[in-house]
């Protein structure tokens, strides 16, 4: 398995890096030395403002860097980082003391080891209330039964959220207190629409009160192909379908066969000719298909990419939504019987476009084969 699923995201990344690469503008560098196209590195914008009650630090350059943020009221003794080569950068800074002056050094660098800086000051805002004051509520990593709630307080707070679905009557608590929090809710139903609101109490026994906000989680994925009856030396196919496709980046599946050429059983036989892609795997919308027939094995494997879509550096989608036939398989009778299969679990699954794991509702039709 582990072999499948590293070719799988190396298939993404491909497609990731093929797109990346044709949809950005590459540059240079200000530091000691000069991109590919001999142009310098180049901060456009480098600062520190305040937003919703929080400092937020930005920085934007002519390429991809990745960058370290030192700062501090006297000395930079604090620090932070964004390891991502990116365009556009924003980090939000926790912890800082309310209404005081800071110095600060951002220095960034492209991924040819060129280098560029910047320096300056800034002032934290007086605090807004004397409770907690949440801001930044984001839900990530949304899957068919689970998401991640994060949020961020402006003073050491505990970790308290309100969810559910249509409304807010369960709860879990984190009883430490905290700048940064982060929950994980699972055993979530899927194509569901949930509620949270985040709350926060702090030292003093004050409590915050977050915004309420929704989101609905993923559809589940639904694999499957229909009942099939061939004769005996009869060549056919077999629609391998998919339901429920939501920017999906990538699937892998194995259909295992039971022991067909075993001519003592009373179960039917095939022998599997092909695999190849069906429409919504077209090449111009899937652009990598892998697929491997182990007729000794008894079964079929196919992975897939679909094309990613990207609005300057971000990712908002892939070709693959809604649903169809992903894939023809090929085979001939040799035994008359049914032939009992199945969807391994064990290898079949799907990856989103940031690479999250979908879960896939898995049927099997029956193939039977005739005199």
């Amino acid at each position: 398995m582990v072999t499948f699923v590293a070719r799988l995201l190396s298939a993404i990344a491909l497609i990731i890096s093929f797109y990346l690469i044709s949809g950005c503008d590459s540059g240079g560098s200000t530091g000691p030395g000069t991109g590919p196209n001999g142009d310098d590195l180049v901060l456009s914008q480098c600062e520190v403002v305040e937003i919703d009650n929080m400092m937020h630090v930005r920085w934007t350059a002519n390429r991809a860097t990745q960058g370290t943020f030192r700062y501090g009221q006297s000395t930079l003794v604090q620090m932070t980082n964004d390891p991502d080569f990116e365009v556009e950068h924003e980090i939000i800074l926790v912890g800082l003391v309310f209404d005081v002056n800071y110095i600060y050094r951002l220095t960034v660098n492209d991924q040819l080891g060129n280098t560029a800086e910047c320096e300056g000051d800034f002032r934290t805002p007086v605090k807004a209330t004397p409770e907690p004051y949440i801001s930044n509520l984001q839900v990530t990593d949304i899957t068919e039964e689970q998401a991640k709630v994060s949020w961020i307080t402006d003073e050491l707070a505990t970790t308290i959220l309100y969810y559910g679905a249509g409304s807010t009557s369960d709860s879990i608590v984190i009883s430490s207190f905290d700048f940064e929090h982060e929950v994980i809710l699972s055993g979530l139903n899927s194509a569901t629409d949930y509620s949270i609101r985040p709350e926060a109490v702090d030292l003093d026994g004050l409590r915050g009160i977050g915004t309420e906000t929704s989101f609905t989680t993923a559809t589940l994925l639904r694999l499957w192909f229909d009942d099939k009856t061939i004769a005996v030396g009869e060549t056919s196919d077999v629609a391998i379908h998919l339901e429920g496709a939501v920017d999906l980046g990538a699937l892998q599946y194995r259909l295992q066969f039971e022991d067909t050429l075993n001519t003592h059983s009373g179960n039917g036989a095939v022998k599997i000719l092909d695999l190849r892609y069906g429409p919504f795997t077209a090449p111009d919308i899937a652009p990598l298909f892998f697929q491997e027939i182990r007729n000794s094995q008894r079964y079929v494997e196919n992975e897939m990419a679909w094309t990613m879509y990207y609005n300057g550096n971000t990712r908002i989608g892939t070709a693959a939504n809604g649903g169809g036939t992903i894939a023809i398989l090929t085979i001939r009778g040799i035994k008359a019987g049914a032939l009992p299969s199945e969807f391994d679990e064990d290898v079949t699954f799907g990856l989103d476009m940031f690479s999250v794991q979908r879960a896939c509702s898995l049927r099997t039709g029956i193939i039977t084969v005739t005199q």
